[in-house]
């Protein structure tokens, strides 16, 4: 090999080392990952705002219903209505849920809560809570309404 050689070669290894040797950018902790995700998703619901309530005027109700409960659409998992009569305005949230269940053939309770959001109202607490319990006798047959009572389950 002649000198040039050698020297370009050793400039090549020289060029090298200081590559490796040189300091990576630090990567993004989880920590950071997740915040900028969960800044996303907010960002995205504050985005899709207006959908829902262009979806809420022009249906009057977003629901979610729940799978295997005794009569779904009386027990919705969420329902946000309007609520548009002479003396109140705004909107009602109800929300429902499993309050206490005894196996397959047993008590089922089912625990609904109304709220409303009112910006116009008559006056008054308007928030209530009641709870349905049903029985069945065996796995096929339908839900029978044993109680209805007020308040929490």
């Amino acid at each position: 090999m002649s000198e040039s050689e050698l020297q370009a070669r050793a400039a090549e290894l020289d060029r090298e080392s200081q590559s490796e040797m040189s300091p990576r950018p630090p990567r993004p902790g989880i920590a950071r990952r997740l915040g900028c995700g969960l800044g996303l998703l907010f960002w995205f619901a504050i985005l899709l705002t207006p959908c829902a309530l262009f979806y809420l005027a022009a249906k009057g109700e977003i629901r979610l219903q729940h799978r295997e409960i005794p009569q779904p659409y009386a027990h919705p998992l969420l329902l946000v209505s309007l609520v548009s009569e002479t003396d109140d305005r705004g909107l009602r949230i109800e929300t429902s849920w499993i309050a206490d269940s005894q196996g397959e053939e047993g008590l089922l309770c089912v625990e609904t809560a109304v709220r409303f959001l009112l910006w116009q109202y008559s006056g008054g607490n308007q928030n209530v809570s009641f709870c349905d319990c049903y029985r069945r006798q065996d796995v096929d047959a339908n839900w029978e309404l044993v109680r209805t009572y007020g308040g929490v389950c």
